[in-house]
């Protein structure tokens, strides 16, 4: 398994820690009842205020890009507002080990016995993803990722899938020739209004394009949680493909977050 250090720590950063799909589907379009604008709003609004307190999953991860082709497991454990730990597995053997907070990143690497310490910027820095601690939760979870409920959104003419847009149709073309080009988001929800069903993020300043199918979910404690994802990342640096099937999850159970460097450990290079 040649798992690049940075690399793996791209998939920490964003839901994992986050299209193209490992799995191929005949899915025949069906025209769906014209909604209004409202309607949808009303829906997203109602999904960006979901709470939670904890959070665990063990996630099968399967990662395709130009240079390898691995699997391997992820353990979860979140406390809200406050931490996301993950834990890589390769054949039931710990890789990487990674912490999360508001304001830092860390992650152990126990086959080269080296530690990574940096601030939050260190995403955006190496990766041209500007993600705040509260998006990386959003991402895991399968909720609007930095949809802000007092800023105004726009209904996509799409006869295929309910969409609301951070821009209007001619504000994005306009968006193409400015200099400085804004980020633009689309949320698309499920055909019956009731979860997120896929989220795009496009950052034409940095050429960068995330891109979040979620195929299933799964009811627990109330909450509509991710089961089957199809991730698709692609920047200046990489083009990633990511499928991840959460197992075993668990909400509001209390999940102690344990993670030490050792003192043998260096800072990796």
């Amino acid at each position: 398994m040649n798992l690049n250090f940075k690399y793996c720590f791209i998939l920490l950063s964003i839901g994992v820690l986050f299209s193209c799909s490992h799995k191929t589907t005949e899915i025949a379009l069906v025209k769906l009842p014209k909604v209004k604008d409202s309607q949808l709003i009303e829906v997203l609004d109602s999904l960006a205020k979901v709470k939670f307190q904890n959070f665990y999953s063990k996630i099968s991860t399967k990662v395709q890009d130009s240079t390898q082709n691995v699997s391997f497991k992820t353990s979860v454990r979140i406390k809200a507002d406050s931490a996301i730990n993950t834990l890589i597995t390769f054949a039931k053997i710990p890789v990487l080990n990674a912490l999360l907070t508001k304001d830092s990143v860390t992650i152990t690497d126990k086959r080269s016995k080296c530690f990574v310490n940096e601030s939050f910027d260190y995403i955006k820095e190496n990766y041209a993803i500007d993600f705040s601690y509260k998006n990386v939760e959003d991402l895991i979870l399968g909720l609007p990722v930095d949809y802000d409920t007092n800023e105004r959104y726009f209904q996509i003419n799409d006869p295929f899938n309910y969409t609301i847009s951070s821009h209007r149709k001619k504000d994005i073309k306009k968006n193409e020739r400015n200099h400085e080009r804004e980020i633009i988001t689309y949320y698309t929800l499920t055909d019956d209004l009731s979860n997120l069903k896929s989220l795009r993020i496009e950052s034409p300043e940095d050429t960068a394009v995330i891109q979040l199918d979620y195929l299933t979910r799964e009811l627990i404690d109330g909450y509509f949680v991710p089961a089957d994802v199809n991730l698709y990342l692609s920047t200046p640096k990489k083009t990633i493909n990511i499928g991840l099937e959460y197992r075993k999850t668990r909400m509001n159970e209390e999940e102690p977050i344990y993670f030490v460097i050792p003192e043998s450990y260096e800072r990796c290079e």
